[in-house]
């Protein structure tokens, strides 16, 4: 007799059959409100992790299934597109809700009945597919997570729901999204065509991506929500490794949500203790952040706890439940209309729509975006004119966050450039790559492409695109802002009073009360420096927290 059963034998069921727990309806929508809950620890987490971004520095999700089975993939969804979260980590199990939810809109089978009749975890089509999925992704080089997002993304026939799943969306932003397999434990494991050495090619290579992330740690965040077990020992096992190739991953902060209460978790406990046992408290709130930093732990349900989090981190919190952060988030009309419209009446018209510009390109820049400028012309000098006043000092001295002065002190040259270097924004002016420019004039078989050809390679879901256009009707840069709206840009139109085409393709439309080219021109240099002197005054409030 063979020392090894034959899976082949398996037998599986349509998986539409099956009744499922969970389904699209559960899912929590990002603009519900969330239910009460009051936690210190969780303001300073939020915190903790809007500094980081704002830092450019990591925010590391990792997840069990029981966060996509809770309904709250949308809100995870929200976050990475707005830039909170930079990579994503899971179990197996994560990654098999989240692909069955995008493939039949429900998951989560009734365990207990299914595992008396032997059918429980023998769906036929959860297993086929992932299990083909992986295959053509390791065929490829890819790993766990990066096979699945790509395989609905290039299948939506088989993913009707694709629009709630975590994994196409890292897919589509091109975050890394990770899985971390135990073999044996997930339902795909059981199906006749599972092949151990891809599972295993493909989560070794996502436990590699894994370790780069955590390797830049450093002033970054790393969240673990209700994995108890391969949360806290992957991460542990990926700290030790940065940490050996020279990494300090240090400081950094830590949090662990789970349902159990952890009193005075920072306090060392002794192995005739139970709490000693809970993987969590070592291995994600106490030793990594031995070398600086802070570790925490938040009790609660994870219905209660993310969406808590969620309206914590989003700009519609930070406005009307934080007043001490409004300020920071979406200040109120700033001083700058006012004396604007003192100075040249005639632009009164256009002040709430350049409020709102301002109110749409600081949530942008909170959230690590970027904003891209384009026009022809005076319109082309008018945008190289606002980018230079917003990547660095405008009209006021912008101090370095100290953290960031603190690092850049530390090179060889250190104290000359702390002395001189200044904050700025993310800023691009498109068509300013000449090379760019006369290739696509030259290769590309229709004209006025060039902007939207570098907008469309450089471009990320929760950027800002801002075309300027004294006639409105700028073919080139009208093009741009249809790329824009395609890949979920948010556009800003600055035009003259008839507004053109562009202003019907923006979802913001500044339209100088002029006709005459130099008039408008006029009133756009006074738009972007009221614009330039609300934004800079915001950073230098947002730094001094």
């Amino acid at each position: 007799m063979s020392p090894f059963i034959d899976f082949s034998r398996i037998r599986t069921y349509p998986l539409r059959e099956r009744p499922n727990l969970v389904h699209l309806a559960d899912l929590v929508a990002p603009e519900a409100p969330p239910p009460p809950f009051e936690s210190l620890e969780l303001d300073d987490v939020a915190r903790r992790i809007v500094t980081a971004r704002q830092l450019g520095r990591a925010v590391i999700w990792m997840i069990g299934a029981h966060v996509v089975k809770c309904g709250l993939s949308r809100l995870l969804i929200d976050l990475m597109e707005r830039g909170f979260i930079t990579h994503l980590a899971g179990n197996g199990a994560v990654s098999i809700h989240d692909f069955e939810l995008a493939m039949i809109g429900e998951t989560s089978e009734d365990v207990a009945r299914g595992i008396e009749d032997g059918t429980f975890g023998m769906a036929e089509e959860t297993g086929a597919l992932m299990h083909r999925a992986l295959r053509l992704g390791v065929r490829d080089g890819l790993g766990y997570g990066a096979s699945m997002g790509r395989f609905m993304a290039e299948n939506p026939e088989l993913f009707p729901y694709r629009s709630v799943s975590l994994l196409y969306h890292a897919y589509r932003l091109g975050l890394p999204a990770t899985i971390h397999v135990t073999i044996g434990a997930d339902i795909i494991h059981q199906h006749p065509q599972a092949d151990f050495s891809v599972l295993g090619a493909a989560s070794g290579a996502d436990f590699r991506c894994f370790v780069a992330s955590v390797s830049q740690l450093e002033e970054g965040v790393f969240l673990n929500f209700g994995s108890a077990v391969t949360g806290p020992e992957v991460f542990l096992k990926a700290v030790t490794i940065a940490r050996n190739l020279g990494f300090q991953a240090a400081p950094l902060t830590t949090a662990n949500f789970d349902l159990r209460p952890l009193p005075d978790y920072h306090a060392p406990v002794k192995g005739d203790q139970p709490d000693y046992y809970y993987r969590p408290r070592k291995n994600i709130i106490n030793r990594p952040t031995s070398l600086g930093g802070q570790g925490y732990h938040i009790t609660g349900d994870h219905k209660v706890t993310i969406p808590n989090l969620f309206h914590r981190l989003t700009p519609a919190f930070r406005e009307v439940r934080h007043p001490e952060a409004a300020a920071v988030s979406s200040p109120p009309p700033h001083l700058a209309l006012q004396a604007l419209v003192e100075r040249q009446p005639a632009l009164k018209p256009v002040i709430p729509a350049l409020h709102k510009a301002f109110d749409m390109l600081w949530r942008s820049f909170q959230a690590g975006r970027a904003l891209y400028l384009a026009g022809n012309g005076g319109s082309l000098a008018d945008a190289l004119h606002f980018s230079a006043e917003l990547l660095k000092s405008y009209a006021r001295l912008r101090p370095l966050p100290d953290a960031v002065a603190w690092r850049i002190a530390q090179q060889p040259d250190g104290e000359v450039l702390r002395r001189n270097l200044q904050p700025g924004f993310r800023v691009v002016v498109l068509g300013a790559n000449l090379s760019l420019a006369s290739a696509a004039a030259n290769d590309l078989p229709d004209r006025d492409m060039h902007l939207a050809q570098e907008l469309l390679s450089l471009a990320q879901v929760g950027d800002v695109f801002l075309g300027l256009s004294t006639s409105g009707n700028a073919r080139n840069v009208c093009y741009a802002a249809q790329v824009a709206r395609a890949l979920g840009l948010n556009v800003i139109a600055f035009t003259g009073q008839q507004g053109g085409r562009l202003a019907g393709l923006a979802d913001i439309a500044v339209q100088a009360p002029a006709a005459q080219t130099d008039r408008v021109q006029e009133l756009h240099i006074q738009c972007y420096h009221a614009l330039c002197e609300m934004l800079e005054a915001a950073l230098i409030e947002v730094n001094a927290l």
